[in-house]
């Protein structure tokens, strides 16, 4: 016996919006029209050049067959088509002053048609040779550009034919020389072809927004997801108790800036300097004041080159216990030991009090290490760092030694 379970909450998809359902009259929310709006005008202007090429060349074709079938008509024709190629024209300028003229560009492809319809219901009620009633189709391809050709909306195109289809009937049935059965011939020809084209603007239309809505989901998605790895990400490489980069952090993007400056990368630092420091007899502090107020110690002397930092490329880690690495992305040597000189400084000012230091409040040793130090990767220049660190614990504490371009030590007492 086969039996069906449902599906558990976590097997389910994400939404994708093809499931979102429109109303009748398409229309989004007003935020969300708006966008929709502008991405469509957008669109639109992307076919107006090719569309514009090709409406131009159609009227030159039908300017040539109108001169093989009657020369003299076009003497009275080519003043009305120049109006239409003007109007024409006149929308491919429009999509050349830039997206602060986009609002009007579907108005001005109406006006077109509508020029475009009006031209030729003139033409075919004033000209009269053979193929005089082919003016009057011409309204039908007035319609079908709207929605092929040049793609405005439908609460654009559906007026527009509607008064190109009343302005038809006007003429045919009360201006024309055509009997009444041939002139409704030609507008039911013309009431067909506009209702189908209406009919498929509409569908293309409501497939336009569907997609709009499908991409708005899925960004929505994208961000959410983006968010959430950032998080988990600041939770990996991020120190718990200090808020400061955690020792795997370090390594990552200290080896990512050394990748790109020693590769010249755009955007990456010309050198790196590397600042290793510990709070001195930070054992004996515990020791006294116990481990929660080492704790705090710990939050508030990270603090320090946490407000320093500035660039992009410049972090500070914890390396351990109560050693931390401040990273000065496009810094020199000279210019890393000011940095450590006010960092040191700025630590002895906050005046926590350590009854077992010389100094009888925390103090910190500071190693530096640069890259114009010879320091080739990640390892060897910590390495230098915590030998520059070393250096300044053996000689009293409290103070800054640094590596030289020619790899020897110095100390700089405060």
């Amino acid at each position: 016996m086969n039996t069906q379970h449902a599906p558990s909450p976590d097997s389910q998809t994400l939404p994708s919006g093809r499931d979102l359902t429109l109303a009748w009259h398409l229309r989004l929310p007003d935020s969300l029209e708006a966008a929709f709006g502008q991405q469509f005008r957008d669109s639109c202007a992307r076919l107006v050049p090719g569309a514009t090429i090709l409406m131009v060349t159609l009227y030159m074709v039908a300017f040539a067959v109108e001169h093989l079938v009657d020369p003299e008509t076009t003497a009275a024709s080519w003043r009305p088509r120049l109006l239409a190629i003007m109007a024409t024209m006149a929308v491919w300028a429009l999509t050349r002053m830039g997206p602060a003229w986009r609002p009007f560009l579907q108005p001005a492809v109406a006006t077109m048609a509508l020029i475009m319809a009006g031209v030729h219901i003139f033409l075919g009620v004033t000209v009269d040779h053979a193929l005089a009633n082919t003016y009057f189709y011409i309204c039908f391809l007035a319609i079908l550009l709207m929605g092929s050709l040049f793609r405005i909306q439908l609460h654009w195109a559906l007026p527009t034919s509607l008064l190109i289809l009343a302005a038809l009937a006007v003429s045919l049935f009360g201006f024309s020389r055509f009997s009444h059965a041939e002139a409704l011939v030609i507008w039911s020809f013309t009431l067909s072809g506009a209702i189908m084209s209406l009919f498929g603007q509409y569908f293309f239309e409501r497939l336009e927004r569907r997609l709009f809505l499908s991409d708005r989901v899925l960004n929505l998605h994208r961000s959410e997801l983006r968010a959430a790895n950032l998080s988990l990400e600041s939770q990996a490489t991020e120190d718990g108790l200090t808020g400061t980069i955690n020792r795997r952090g370090m390594d990552q993007r200290l080896d990512s800036l050394l990748h790109k400056m020693h590769h010249q990368a755009r955007g990456a630092p010309d050198s790196i300097a590397v600042l290793l420091f510990d709070i001195d007899y930070f054992k004996q502090y515990n020791d006294t004041y116990g481990h929660q107020a080492g704790d705090d110690c710990l939050r508030q002397v990270a603090d320090v080159p946490k407000t320093m930092v500035q660039r992009a490329t410049d972090f500070v880690a914890r390396y351990g216990g109560e050693e931390f690495v401040v990273v000065l992305g496009g810094t020199r040597l000279r210019d890393a030991l000011v940095f450590a000189e006010r960092m040191r400084s700025r630590v002895e000012r906050l005046g926590l009090p350590h009854s077992k230091s010389p100094r009888s409040v925390i103090t910190i040793s500071v190693g530096v290490a640069c890259t114009t130090a010879g320091g080739a990767g990640s390892t060897e220049l910590i390495h230098q760092a915590d030998q520059a660190l070393y250096q300044a614990k053996g000689a009293g504490r409290n103070c800054i030694a640094c590596v030289e371009d020619d790899g020897s030590l110095r100390v700089i007492t405060s």
